[in-house]
């Protein structure tokens, strides 16, 4: 029937034809436009299929088709992962790429990495070298651990250690600490994964040493302790510390295998952070193995570190599951950087440090930079006003502290819509809403962002 919609659908050359789609794909060869037409006019059809609207004019639907053609060319167009404003006041946000690198990429020397590198190269002997050596120097001097050694992330770290030390057999974790880590990931499907058997220790609020003695059996492999790092237990709780743990794997003849989560690789002096554990003091307190996250308190970029006795990492290395799970080299070099900046001193120079450690003065001082838009303008008002920040990255999730922002009424604009058309610009600013105001958090604004902020205040404020 000529009547429906899918007889309105354009051809492949009628999309091809339209400057807007032209516009949209310049970036595109030509043989390339043409597959991205037939493939978004395939979907157009199944959908038209699936639920065909009722007299729905000709000239909409094919609209809607050459619209469908350019959002997708633009998408295919735009660089990922693009550039945003966080001005949410959460320091490690899992949402928008975790820590900032700042400079540590200005310290990467891309002109190295354009060529060829030494990643597996031993000079000495002219033969196969270790891509994991220079890291493992690195992080053996800052933790005080034996061995080291670099993965993905850090349940992929998790995963490697399990497989190597327990496959076919038990690992005994508390039920307080079956913890879901984020993105619907959860421990108990990554000790699953590994080959190893879950035994779970203990109550959900209450687990005790003696929970663990009783457990443990001719299967028992290892005994996991993992940072509730995402929330917090209070009331009738009981947990079995670290130093329980190891005195526990000692009497059992067990390794301790620890999920320290964040990556603090030091335990600063702050009130903010004495709730999380360190790497060095988990280390120094004899645990087995330690795994962690690169880009979370560690300030760095998307890995899983383990440190720890040698035979347990060295047999790590050794299997077969670390080839899929390693670091490629563009990552092992800003990693590197990074652990280069504590190991002289300078931890605190890395960008999510100076985020974190920026006093509320400063904070001001930086909004003191923009000219605030008037009474003039469609702006109800546009304030600075006390915030608290928070860490993020499922660190300390009931602590924040003081941080200094805007709050924003606009005359025609809800909240809701002041946020999402801040988030709708190139480069997206990204605040939040609360008591019916739209919020922006200098914590996390960094000084490049400040030329945004000012002109989407601008544009906002004179745009009906």
């Amino acid at each position: 029937m000529t009547d429906h919609p899918l007889a309105h659908l354009p051809s492949v050359d009628e999309v091809l034809r339209s400057a807007a789609f032209a516009a949209a794909a310049a970036a595109l060869a030509d043989p390339f436009r043409t597959r991205l037409v037939r493939y978004v006019l395939h979907g157009q059809r199944q959908a038209l299929r699936a639920s065909p609207p009722n007299d729905t004019p000709r000239r909409d639907v094919r609209a809607a088709a050459i619209a469908a053609c350019v959002a997708e060319a633009e998408a295919l167009a735009r660089p990922f992962p693009r550039r945003v404003v966080n001005a949410t006041g959460v320091l490690v946000h899992t949402n928008l790429g975790r820590a900032p690198l700042g400079d540590l990429l200005a310290a990467l020397d891309g002109g190295t990495l354009a060529g060829y590198v030494d990643l597996e190269w031993d000079a000495a002997t002219q033969g196969r070298g270790d891509r994991d050596a220079a890291l493992g120097r690195q992080l053996t001097l800052l933790t005080g651990a034996e061995s080291a050694l670099v993965v993905n992330n850090c349940a992929s770290a998790l995963l490697l250690a399990l497989n190597t030390m327990a496959v076919g057999r038990e690992a005994l974790v508390s039920r307080s600490e079956l913890v879901e880590i984020g993105g619907s990931f959860r421990v108990p499907d990554v000790i699953a994964a590994s080959g190893c058997r879950l035994r779970e220790v203990g109550t959900t609020n209450r687990t005790r040493g003696a929970d663990f003695r009783n457990a443990a059996s001719p299967s028992s492999a290892v005994l996991l302790k993992v940072h509730q790092s995402n929330f917090v237990q209070r009331g009738f709780v009981e947990q079995v510390s670290t130093d329980e743990m190891v005195a526990l794997g000692a009497a059992l003849g067990l390794p301790v295998l620890e999920d320290n989560g964040s990556g603090l690789v030091e335990a600063p002096d702050v009130a903010e952070l004495r709730d999380e554990p360190s790497v060095a003091a988990s280390v120094a307190r004899g645990v087995d193995v330690v795994c962690c996250s690169g880009d979370k308190l560690l300030g760095g970029v998307q890995s899983g570190i383990l440190v720890g006795r040698a035979a347990h990492i060295g047999a790590m290395r050794r299997n077969p599951l670390y080839r899929a799970l390693r670091l490629d080299k563009v990552r092992m070099a800003l990693l590197q950087r990074c652990l280069a900046r504590y190991l002289a001193g300078e931890g605190d120079a890395l960008p999510l440090w100076r985020l974190f450690r920026a006093t509320v003065d400063e904070l001001q001082a930086r909004v003191a930079t923009l000219q605030l838009p008037g009474s003039d303008t469609r702006w109800e008002s546009v304030r600075g006003v006390p915030l608290r920040a928070t860490l993020g990255g499922g660190s300390n999730p009931e602590v924040d502290f003081p941080s200094w922002g805007l709050e924003l009424a606009h005359r025609d604009l809800s909240a809701h819509r002041v946020r999402e058309a801040l988030a709708r610009r190139a480069v997206p600013i990204v605040g939040y809403v609360q008591h019916d105001r739209c919020l922006l958090d200098f914590r996390t604004v960094l000084p490049e962002d400040l030329v945004e902020l000012q002109a989407a205040l601008r544009e906002l404020g004179t745009e009906r």
